[in-house]
């Protein structure tokens, strides 16, 4: 029977199979297809052959101790059914293996096959002569003891250009440069091979055609069995594609996929650099964090694609006109960062100003144009931070501080903010504290009305929380450190319990329950209102879930299937502050809404405010057709009500009707939910 061969590469990875191994194992050639991991083909033999999986363990581990030596590993396997194969295991220099097998099991039984068997083994040896000679990956051949090529495979006429014909017989140092010819590189390299046992290298080596290729190269003498030198095995292979891809990595690792721009890696590496430039040198380092303004809004109005080259046209005019100490980077999304080494407050101003002006240019695309703008935070070393962490922090600070101004997009961090920074932090902990507690939280309610009749039709939860040592803390202060924290999904699971169970207990016609970004985002919020609604014993008709705009722009789809569930279970839902931040058209035609709240900043001087009442005005009519109720909110004057009540509004809100209080101290005229 023919001798089965198998190569394995490096990995482990099979990569040729003659049709010999299939009959050799009595199994399919498809059983064995290129690519296999060679521990699975060892794996798949063993309810073939009957090995258990202690030895087919045993097996496995002794073919990679095989590969892993220097030399060839022969070996002859006796199965169970009497038959027996000699293995040879030959390791390739730059990692895998040939494996030959024969079936010798005449051999064995038979001492007169003797001849047979040394047959068989000089066929592998032939086989493994011309599978070498056929390989088109490694260039493999013999060097004679002066250096002079022996032979020559295909792989090594691939690589370096030579036809067998040219190469045989001329000394090898024409792979070699002028230079190390002269220095004597190409014998230098072979006597480290006698002298070590091996000599392996990477450099570059230069074609026929005298272009230069970067080879990985190999080679080991080989002995005649007196131990007199024979020659040399030579292996190189092309590494040029991977020194390239290794490049490309290496720089993916330190540069941003989208924009090419420094990383966080690289950037705070070279942050550090500035930083220790400035030892005994004098100056400063500004650091400046860049924040977008709008750029969401561009990435849901026009989509990703947009949105990406938005950034890239940004990072290119910021980088534009970089100088001596200036280094744009980018950490993801629309955050980009920037370093300045100065030593006058004049440079600064002037970087800052050009990289204001590089965002603030319009871009020009296809179907729109483009203005962003950006807020900027700027911390200084070492005035405002002694260490980079702390510069970084700092920076972030001044960033968010503008970003929350109206008008000053540029903000230099102050001592200030790092107090304000700390109140954060503390009233954080206290809140967690108080939910732990149970007993800091309650509710007031404000009654909603009918302006017709002026009958409370419902109410609105409120939350209050008192501070044991610093009394009642306003909303507006801890609901936003609140959501920052991620207490605010806690306590707005404590509020619709809470005002549930009292709405059930009182028999409230209609409970309506603020919902928080966060608490909408979360897909759990389904189940927990309808457990709650369980629980509780109200009726889902009874409770009225207020949601902002702000709340479903984030991700439109997640919001739109949770609030369509919700609508299913028969809860109300309503649009509060309308009016105010983006109001558009197209969220009260997408969302399932009830009611619109109309925001208080219309109402507050709706007597005297010609374009307020012409809003108001509005508003009520696009609520008609759309057959949504509108409730105004702020309403405190009897002459508030009464352009309202002319208007056509149908409920209201305010002091009018007296300020939020406990259920105990309201008069509760609502019929029972039954």
């Amino acid at each position: 029977m023919a001798t089965g061969v198998i190569v394995v590469d490096a990995g482990g990875d099979i990569m040729l199979c003659n049709a010999a191994i299939p009959r050799l194992f009595r199994i399919s050639s498809a059983s064995v297809p290129i690519g296999m991991p060679f521990h699975g083909f060892l794996r798949a033999l063993a309810p073939v052959v009957g090995w258990d999986e202690a030895r087919t363990v045993r097996i496995i581990d002794n073919h990679r101790l095989w590969m892993t030596r220097s030399e060839p590993t022969a070996v002859r396997h006796h199965f169970d059914n009497g038959s027996v194969l000699s293995i040879v295991c030959r390791p390739l220099a730059d990692g895998g293996a040939v494996l030959t097998y024969d079936d010798v099991t005449e051999a064995v039984v038979h001492a007169r096959e003797s001849r047979k068997h040394e047959t068989r083994a000089e066929d592998s040896e032939r086989s493994f002569r011309l599978l070498v000679k056929g390989i088109t990956d490694y260039a493999i051949y013999m060097l004679n003891p002066d250096g002079t090529v022996a032979n020559w495979n295909a792989g090594a006429q691939r690589a370096k250009g030579y036809t067998e014909d040219e190469i045989v017989g001329r000394h090898y140092r024409v792979f070699y440069d002028v230079a190390d010819q002269a220095a004597g590189v190409p014998d230098r390299n072979l006597a480290t091979a006698l002298r070590e046992g091996r000599f392996e290298d990477e450099g570059p080596r230069y074609r026929k055609d005298g272009t230069s290729f970067l080879a990985h190269v190999v080679i080991d003498p080989i002995f005649e069995e007196d131990g007199s030198l024979l020659g040399f095995a030579k292996i190189t292979r092309d590494r040029t594609e991977h020194f390239h891809n290794a490049e490309r990595i290496a720089h993916m690792a330190r540069h941003d996929a989208l924009t090419g721009l420094p990383n966080r890696v690289q950037f705070v590496e070279r942050l550090d650099d500035a930083i220790g430039a400035l030892a005994g040198a004098g100056g400063k380092v500004a650091l400046v964090n860049i924040d977008l303004d709008g750029f969401k809004q561009i990435n849901d109005t026009h989509g990703h694609a947009v949105g990406d080259t938005v950034l890239k046209t940004l990072a290119q005019r910021m980088t534009a006109d970089l100088r001596e100490g200036e280094i744009i980077g980018r950490f993801g999304g629309d955050e980009f960062v920037a370093l300045k080494s100065y030593r006058h407050a004049g440079e600064l101003e002037a970087f800052i100003a050009r990289t204001q002006g590089a965002l603030s240019e319009s871009i020009d695309l296809q179907h729109c144009n483009l203005v962003l703008g950006a807020s900027f935070g700027v911390a200084n070393f070492p005035a405002d931070a002694d260490s980079r962490e702390k510069l970084m922090s700092n920076a972030d600070l001044a960033m968010y501080r503008a970003k929350a101004a109206l008008i000053e997009k540029v903000c230099f961090y102050e001592a200030s903010m790092d107090e304000a920074e700390r109140e954060k932090r503390k009233l954080a902990a206290d809140l967690w504290r108080a939910l732990e507690h149970g007993d800091q939280f309650y509710l007031d309610y404000q009654e909603q009305r009918s302006v017709s009749g002026q009958e409370i039709i419902g109410y609105e939860a409120l939350l209050r929380w008192r501070h044991p040592e610093r009394g009642l803390i306003s909303p507006v202060r801890f609901i936003p450190i609140a959501e920052s924290c991620g207490a605010i999904v806690a306590l707005g699971d404590w509020v619709l319990e809470t005002a549930c169970r009292e709405a059930a207990r009182r028999g409230l016609t209609r409970i309506a329950v603020n919902l928080s970004p966060l608490q909408l985002g979360n897909v759990s919020l389904i189940g927990k209102v309808r457990e709650t609604l369980t629980r509780t014993g109200l009726a889902p008709h009874c409770l009225e879930l207020e949601i902002t705009e702000t709340a479903v722009i984030n991700d439109r789809e997640r919001a739109l299937h949770i609030l369509r569930q919700i609508k299913a279970m028969g809860v109300a839902i309503a649009i509060d502050d309308f009016g105010t931040g983006f109001s558009s058209l197209e969220t009260l035609r997408l969302f399932p809404f009830d009611r619109i709240k109309l925001d208080r900043s219309f109402t507050t001087d709706l007597e005297h405010d010609g374009k307020a009442q012409a809003f108001v005005k509005a508003i009520l009519m696009l609520g008609a057709s759309l057959q949504m109720a509108v409730l105004a909110e702020g309403v405190e004057r009897e002459t508030q009500m009464a352009f309202l009540a002319g208007a056509g509004c149908g409920e209201v809100q305010g002091f009018l009707f007296g300020r939020p209080r406990s259920l105990e101290h309201l008069t509760i005229q609502a019929e029972s939910c039954g």
